[in-house]
C-alpha cells in the first residue's frame, strides 16, 4: 500500500471516529435523560462504529508495512482480520441490548414514555449519519478503498436504524405506550446482530483464499486470448488480499520457441490482465508446451470451467 493511500485511510478513519463519537455521546446521554431505551440502543450501536473506525485506523498502519521474510505478500490481510474482530464486537453489543430489552418485556417493568427530546436527538442522528455516510462514500470511491466504502455502507445501515427508531418514538408518543420503545429496542438489537453475522461471513471469503467477484476469471481468460502465442489458460487461482488480487495462471505456448520468447509472451499476458483487472498485486504465469498434461493438476479454474460458472 502506498504512503498516500495510507494517509487517506487514516484521515477518513479519524473523521469517522470523531463524528460517531459525538453522535454516540448525544444519543446515549440524551436517550437516558429522555427515558428512551431505543435511542440508547441506537447510541450503543453507534459506539460500535467508533470501534470499527479505530480498528480500521490500526489496520491501515499495519497494512502500510512493507513485505518481509515472514510476510512475503505484505500485511494487507490485516484488514480482514480486523474486520473479523469488529464483527464479534458488534454481535456482543447487539446481544447485550437484546437481553436487556427481552428482560424488560418479560418482567413487564417498562420504562416511562420517552420525552420529546428523544425525537430531536434522533433527527439530529439521522442528519449526522447522512453526512458521515456521504463523506465516507465520496472519499472511498475517490481513492478506490473498499474498506472505507464498507464503513460507509455500515453507516448507511445506521441511517435505517435511526429512522426506524424515529418512527417508533413517534408512535410511542402518539399512543402513550412505553412498550413500543422497548419492542423497538429489541428490533434494533436483532438488526445489529444480523449485521455482525453478515460482516463475519463476508470476510470469510478472503480468509479462505477466495474472491467475491468470479467474473475476474472470465476477464483473465479473455485477456490471454488476445495474446498471440498464448493458449489454453488453465489452473487459474486468484486470492484476494484486501482490495488487491494475487493471480496464478498456467498457459500453453509452442514447444519450439526459446525461453526468451516464452518470457515475452508471459510478460504480455501479465500486461493484458492488468489492463482488464484493477488492483492486481502480483501475477505468476507458468509456461507449458502445447498439449502438456499433468495428472496432479487438481487445483485452479480452466477456461471451460469459467464459462460453465
Amino acid at each position: 500500500m502506498d504512503e498516500n493511500r495510507t494517509k487517506f485511510i487514516k484521515r477518513a478513519s479519524i473523521i469517522a471516529i470523531i463524528g460517531n463519537a459525538v453522535l454516540a455521546l448525544l444519543k446515549i446521554v440524551l436517550g437516558l435523560l429522555a427515558g428512551s431505551l431505543a435511542v440508547v440502543g441506537d447510541g450503543v450501536d453507534t459506539t460500535t462504529d467508533i470501534i470499527t473506525s479505530l480498528i480500521t485506523l490500526f489496520a491501515a498502519i499495519i497494512m502500510a508495512r512493507p513485505p518481509d521474510r515472514a510476510h512475503p505478500y505484505g500485511h494487507m490481510r490485516a484488514e480482514a482480520i480486523a474486520t473479523k474482530a469488529v464483527s464479534f464486537v458488534i454481535f456482543f453489543v447487539g446481544a447485550q441490548l437484546a437481553l436487556s430489552s427481552a428482560r424488560i418485556l418479560i418482567s413487564g417493568d417498562h420504562t416511562r414514555v420517552p420525552s420529546i427530546i428523544a425525537v430531536y436527538v434522533t433527527i439530529a442522528s439521522v442528519a449526522g449519519k447522512i453526512f458521515l455516510a456521504y463523506s465516507q462514500f465520496t472519499l472511498g470511491k475517490r481513492h478506490e478503498s473498499p474498506m472505507i466504502i464498507a464503513n460507509a455502507k455500515n453507516m448507511l445501515n445506521d441511517i435505517y436504524i435511526s429512522s426506524g427508531v424515529l418512527i417508533g418514538l413517534i408512535f410511542t408518543l402518539v399512543f402513550d405506550r412505553a412498550i413500543i420503545d422497548t419492542v423497538l429496542a429489541l428490533a434494533v438489537s436483532i438488526w445489529v446482530m444480523k449485521t455482525a453475522i453478515e460482516v463475519f461471513l463476508d470476510t470469510s471469503v478472503e480468509v479462505m483464499e477466495g474472491i467475491h467477484d468470479h467474473s475476474v476469471y472470465d476477464r483473465i481468460f479473455e485477456a490471454v486470448d488476445l495474446v498471440e502465442g498464448a493458449s489454453n489458460p488453465h489452473r487459474a487461482r486468484i486470492r484476494q488480499i484486501s482490495c488487491y488480487y494475487v493471480i496464478d495462471l498456467d498457459i500453453e505456448v509452442g514447444p519450439a520457441i526459446t525461453v526468451a520468447q516464452g518470457h515475452e509472451i508471459a510478460v504480455e499476458v501479465e500486461e493484458r490482465i492488468k489492463d482488464v483487472v484493477a488492483n492486481v498485486y502480483d501475477i505468476m504465469v507458468h509456461i507449458e508446451p502445447h498439449g502438456n498434461l499433468e495428472a496432479d493438476e487438481a487445483y485452479g479454474v480452466a477456461h471451460d470451467d469459467a464459462r460453465e460458472g
